[in-house]
């Protein structure tokens, strides 16, 4: 049948051009290619139930929860009592036990200093300090103070404004540093608590159970991993250990804080307040200082587990320390001391362990509806599957040319079928009579006939028994009108 100009574009028809495709069903019976695609389903089945349900978990809603925190150092004391209480005695070593505080048997260098000789480091002299006093407390952060400086200054009075100023303030007392005696044997209190109101979940340190990770296998960690009797492989479901890496379970006071000696804190990280600092310092990281993230990760639940509960049957909220060091970024802080204001100060310079605090980690509870998205969402593999067995038989097995003409199948053009359409009934008979077509059947059945007749008569690309096919086909049609029309 001819076609108007007007359903041309570019020289191609229009319904060529802008064809829709529409699926259909067409069971093919090959075992082979129905084996691939129930072996696809299963395996897409195993991964949604076994790995997204039972694994990760994904039928929870997780959020984020929100943490308070603050943390406390203490000095050392005679078994561990409270030191604000006036029976509590302090236990302090003397100076000549430690070896980064000069001795009688060390040779003076100035400026509170000395040399060693069973150090490389320099060593300075010691000082006695308190929780309260050796450390700076913020929010979430915290520095523990090892090694202090000091300048007595005097407000220059040259500097009044009439003549240029070239040294505001003159050191009036040699510059002093100090170790602070012991600090390794203090200890770091945490006290922290977690809430969220949108799964309804709230729990104080008292209530959770917490770790500290020990990740790295040197010499120090080795021995950490080794001499806790608690070290385990896991956080939960773990098994003991004496191997690094591990974890380990802190220490708690009367009121269940954790509570960590700054050696334990260093030794999780693989280092040593005594170990050399950044690469051309010259000096300890007693000396320098350092920076370190305390990453504290909070979860509710574990693979293959789902959410963990407590002896009460409640969700058991578990967290875990892990002490991140920035070993090239030592700190410093400066504080300002007046004996006099504004004429006499004290200059202090402060090297220490900055703790800065990081929470994360999430809280899970069963959720109807999150369940329902992950199912709906997984299905979606499903249909994935199908596609690409589809485009396997069609581009890549033996069979693909079968297969492909299986699957697709070809409308007729309905710019003919819109003409044909255009014709009165008994033209329709007239050309149902020329091409010795049964005169039955409803008048779009008549149009069908009429296109498949023509269709199968001109097509180049069909094959006899396609043709045949088609001839069958368009006289079942009209037959069935014909049963339907009686």
């Amino acid at each position: 049948m001819g076609c108007c100009v007007c359903h041309k574009l570019c020289g191609q028809d229009v319904d060529d051009l802008f064809v829709y495709d529409a699926p259909r069903v067409v069971r093919i019976r090959d075992a082979r290619l129905g084996l691939l695609q129930y072996a696809m389903m299963i395996v897409i089945a195993i991964y949604i139930v076994v790995w997204q349900l039972l694994r990760d978990n994904s039928y929870l809603k997780y959020r984020e929860p929100t943490v308070t925190m603050r943390m406390t150092l203490q000095q050392p004391t005679r078994g561990g009592c409270n030191p604000n209480d006036d029976s509590c005695q302090d236990a302090y070593p003397p100076f000549k036990t430690l070896p980064y505080c000069c001795a009688s048997d060390c040779k003076d260098a100035g400026e509170g200093s000395c040399k060693c000789p069973w150090r490389s480091f320099t060593n300075f002299q010691c000082e006695y300090v308190d929780g309260a006093g050796g450390a700076q407390r913020n929010s979430e952060s915290m520095l523990i103070g090892t090694f202090r400086n000091s300048y007595e200054q005097t407000r220059n009075t040259s500097c009044s404004g009439s003549t240029p100023c070239t040294k505001l303030w003159l050191n009036t007392q040699e510059q002093r540093g100090v170790f602070m005696a012991d600090i390794d044997e203090f200890t770091v209190s945490v006290d922290h608590a977690v809430q969220n109101q949108e799964l309804g979940i709230s729990r104080t340190s008292r209530q959770m159970s917490g770790w500290l990770l020990v990740n790295g296998s040197n010499a120090l960690q080795k021995s950490l991993c080794k001499g806790e009797k608690t070290a385990v492989t896991k956080p939960v479901f773990g098994q003991l250990t004496n191997e690094s890496p591990c974890y380990i379970r802190p220490n708690q006071s009367d009121n269940t804080f954790d509570i960590f000696t700054l050696k334990t804190m260093m030794m999780a990280m693989g280092l040593s307040l005594d170990g050399p600092s950044y690469s051309g310092s010259g000096h300890s990281i007693r000396y320098e200082g350092l920076t370190v993230t305390l990453r504290i990760t909070y979860f509710d639940t574990w693979p293959w587990h789902g959410v963990l509960k407590g002896a009460d049957g409640q969700p058991e909220i578990s967290y875990v320390y892990d002490l991140i060091p920035l070993p090239e970024n030592p700190y410093k802080v400066t504080d300002l001391q007046y004996l006099q204001f504004p004429s006499r100060r004290v200059k202090i310079s402060e090297h220490g362990i900055y703790l800065s605090v990081k929470a994360e980690g999430t809280l899970g509870v069963f959720d109807v509806q999150t369940l329902l998205v992950t199912l709906t969402t997984s299905l979606t593999l499903l249909a994935i599957g199908a596609t690409v067995v589809k485009y396997l038989a069609m581009f890549v097995l033996k069979q693909r040319n079968y297969y492909k003409e299986l699957l697709i199948g070809v409308s007729p053009d309905f710019s003919d079928i819109r003409e044909l359409e255009q014709k009165t009934d008994a033209e329709l008979m007239g050309m149902l009579r020329e091409r010795t077509l049964p005169q039955v059947g409803t008048r779009v059945q008549q149009i069908l006939a009429i296109y498949h007749a023509d269709w199968t008569r001109n097509s180049r690309e069909t094959s006899a028994g396609t043709q045949a096919e088609h001839a069958a086909g368009t006289v079942q049609l009209l037959e069935g009108g014909a049963r339907s029309v009686a």
